[in-house]
């Protein structure tokens, strides 16, 4: 369906003003800039791909929670307009904003506003697919010193530059657009120091990139950036400052590639500055730059990021990502590489890995809600006439052994023995396969009938570890059972929503049905997209990403930091063994709660969750396995190397 954008049809965004209690900030001049702090990494909005009533409905929504519109974007994707905006927590009084302008009513209004004291702050162009349209913001204040241009075409655009800077005025906006085939330019200059800056446009992507690089390497820092479009081609405006600070820019991305960015940056303390879209051929594309605010020193993500980097280009690592925390607070997350690379979809602080095994802490602190609950015990007995599971599972009378298997024998990996581990191939202590067997399509009945009328355990419950896979597959079936819904869902509403997590679920088998934000999954030696995930459930079938796992680890380990979701004598009990020192229930302890740990390892996938003591806590996660044995420790020690070599901690929660 074609948008329509009538002339007489524009909306008057003017905001009334809002006191906060909390914030108590002064309303600053338009013409200084704020000074930016780690706390305003969380004063920031970010949204793309809205339509008009969208952008309306936001705005709107967002200027009741007292965040100020700083700049909006339009561009035209497949006859429809669509727009990208930024919003700061901040004072919303004085703010006036137009979208759907004509030229000559943004004329009418650039006059009106600015009899009535208003300042323009910023303008963008844009088409409808007939005319040009104009977005612009307004805020009180001072009018002096300041020119405004729109409708100039790429010569007079030029020439104007040229004069505006032979007075003494410095370009602080400019908004390039096509229509019709022609480019056009709308621009906004300042009077003041004009020697510390460059401002190019029409430039292709290899000549932005290369624009880029040159004036980088001189110390400059690109503070805004607009990608606009005509006849099939794409281009760029910019403009790069000396200023301080880290900055960092990114274009030629769709829209999943921009969100990814986005997270990415939030979550290594960087906040946007500029971000813009086009037509990028039948969809959308984008351009951004971001400034760092967070704190970090450029030292010590560095030399973490290079440990992570060598390892990832050793084992041939499509995707990593990672994630810190520290007291309690998440102090860094990022994604390496890409998530899916025949798409060059990158990895991400917030892209889902599956998990493998580090599915069985969150399987065992479910099973510890439901004692918290007071609806099952450790000691309660799993198989047979009375007990938990009762006889629902099998064909044969269950054996002695079989009988005698606890709750806290399967959390501990001690109830089977050699025949219902993991070995993939038989070795001189048994002669049966993995008993999970990964790739193999069974229901659950089918599953246990299959180990359960055949494997009888080798060795009497408890007195024998035996790490297993389908242990924790039945202990699945337990919290079913006891709790009357399934596994998955009461995982979801009793240990993920309490930690903050909402979209970790049991992920897909196929590849074509990624859900979003999940990453592709690579073995040269293997299939991995035929593993039964629903069947993995419990011991291996979650999808999560680094920050979820940072989310979930805070609120079960023990620390003040933040709230656990269980209590102090559960976790004691969670983390205390019984027979392996190593291994408690759902965690490798190393003999100490303060180390607590789980890894997990499968085709395509490899995954670590550690909480190195009781100040730091990290998770590293990777989309490809076969590329060479170590992979998982590789990446494990080089995170921990980063993370001991890190000389300046910032004080920030990115939670």
């Amino acid at each position: 369906m074609k948008t329509k954008i009538k002339s007489a049809i524009w909306v008057l965004l003017l905001v009334v003003s809002f006191s906060f209690a909390k914030e108590k900030e002064k309303e600053i001049p338009v013409e200084v800039e704020k000074p930016f702090v780690a706390k305003n990494l969380k004063k920031w909005i970010a949204k793309h791909g809205m339509s008009s009533k969208k952008y309306q409905d936001y705005f709107t929504k967002y200027s009741k929670k007292g965040f100020r519109l700083t700049s909006v974007d339009g561009y035209l994707v497949n006859g429809k307009v669509y727009y990208a905006a930024l919003w700061e927590k901040g004072n919303t009084s004085g703010l006036v904003a137009r979208h759907g302008l004509t030229g000559k009513q943004y004329q009418d209004e650039f006059t009106k506003w600015s009899k009535k004291g208003y300042r323009l702050i910023h303008v963008d162009g844009y088409s409808d697919g007939k005319k040009a349209r104009y977005a612009a913001i307004w805020q009180k204040g001072n009018q002096s010193g300041l020119k405004a241009r729109h409708g100039l075409t790429g010569k007079q655009y030029q020439d104007e530059f040229t004069k505006n800077h032979k007075a003494g005025y410095r370009l602080v906006h400019v908004s390039g657009y096509g229509v019709k085939g022609k480019l056009y330019y709308a621009a906004i200059w300042k009077k003041g120091k004009n020697n510390d800056y460059i401002a190019r446009h029409g430039l292709s992507s290899k000549q932005y990139q290369e624009v880029f690089t040159k004036y980088a390497k001189k110390g400059y820092k690109l503070t805004h950036i607009d990608g606009y479009d005509a006849k099939g081609k794409v281009y760029y405006a910019c403009i790069m400052e000396k200023v301080g600070g880290r900055y960092s820019a990114r274009h030629g991305m769709n829209s999943t590639n921009y969100q990814l960015q986005y997270d990415n940056h939030y979550y290594q303390g960087f906040i946007p500055v500029s971000v813009s879209g086009h037509d990028a051929g039948k969809r959308a594309g984008y351009a951004a730059s971001f400034k760092s605010v967070g704190g970090w020193k450029h030292a010590d993500v560095k030399q973490l990021d290079e440990k992570i980097k060598a390892v990832q280009k050793t084992f041939k690592i499509p995707g990593v990502s990672i994630a810190i925390v520290k007291d309690g607070k998440l102090v860094y997350a990022k994604g390496y590489g890409y998530g899916e690379k025949d798409k060059k979809e990158i990895a991400s602080a917030t892209s889902l890995f599956r998990q493998a095994s580090i599915s069985k802490p969150f399987t065992s602190v479910a099973i510890m809600k439901l004692v918290e609950q007071g609806k099952l015990k450790l000691s309660d007995k799993v198989f047979g006439k009375g007990r938990i599971l009762g006889t629902t599972y099998g064909t044969k009378a269950y054996g002695n052994r079989e009988k005698s298997i606890t709750v806290q024998h399967l959390l501990e990996h001690t109830a089977g023995g050699h025949s219902w581990d993991n070995n993939s191939k038989p070795d001189n202590v048994d002669t049966w396969s993995a008993a999970m067997q990964l790739s193999k399509k069974e229901s659950y009945a089918e599953l246990f009938k299959r180990i359960l009328d055949n494997r009888n355990p080798t060795h009497t419950p408890g007195a024998f570890y035996e790490y297993s896979n389908f242990g924790y597959c039945v202990l699945g079936r337990i919290i079913s059972k006891k709790s009357g819904m399934s596994y998955e869902n009461y995982v979801k509403k009793n240990v993920l929503k309490p930690s903050g997590i909402s979209r970790m679920q049991i992920g897909p088998s196929d590849k074509k049905n990624r859900v979003y934000k999940e990453v592709a999954y690579y073995n040269p030696g293997g299939n991995p997209y035929s593993l039964k995930m629903r069947k993995m459930d419990a011991h291996g079938g979650w999808i999560a990403s680094s920050v979820d796992l940072m989310r979930f680890m805070v609120r079960v380990d023990g620390q003040p930091s933040k709230k656990d979701i269980i209590n102090a004598s559960t976790f004691n009990t969670m983390t205390t063994s019984s027979l392996n020192n190593g291994y408690a229930k759902g965690w490798g302890v190393n003999g100490s709660a303060s180390r607590m740990s789980h890894g997990g390892g499968m085709s395509g996938t490899s995954t670590t969750l550690k909480k190195m003591n009781n100040s730091i806590s990290y998770a590293i996660l990777s989309n490809s396995t076969g590329n060479g044995s170590g992979q998982g420790g590789a990446l494990a020690k080089a995170i921990e190397e980063g993370i001991n070599g890190i000389v300046n901690w910032p004080n920030l929660d990115l939670f």
